[in-house]
């Protein structure tokens, strides 16, 4: 079965300190993952505060499947009104 994995590189509206993002961050995680039924990951730095590094992972059938599952996370994410996404990397393993 395909792995494929997905990087997401995040501004964050309104984040001042490195635990405001952690919980924001969180927040995001907690929905994509319940939603989707992927992996997900924290990979954020704690020096850069208003940026955020998310990481997802899915199994599927199908390397298509996949990433069209890893794309709705993506899609879901841009439409966070507090989060703009800087940088997109999908990766198949």
């Amino acid at each position: 079965m395909p792995v494929v994995s997905l990087v997401l590189e995040l501004r964050l509206a309104g984040c001042s300190s490195a635990r405001q993002r952690a919980a924001m961050a969180e927040g995001i995680l907690k929905k994509l993952k319940k939603h989707f039924n992927v992996a997900v990951a924290d990979l954020s730095r704690n020096e850069q505060i208003a940026t955020a590094v998310l990481g997802f992972a899915c199994v599927a059938r199908t390397r298509h499947d996949a990433r069209e599952i890893l794309e709705r996370v993506a899609d879901a994410v841009s439409a966070h009104p507090s989060a703009e996404i800087d940088k997109v990397v999908f990766k198949e393993h």
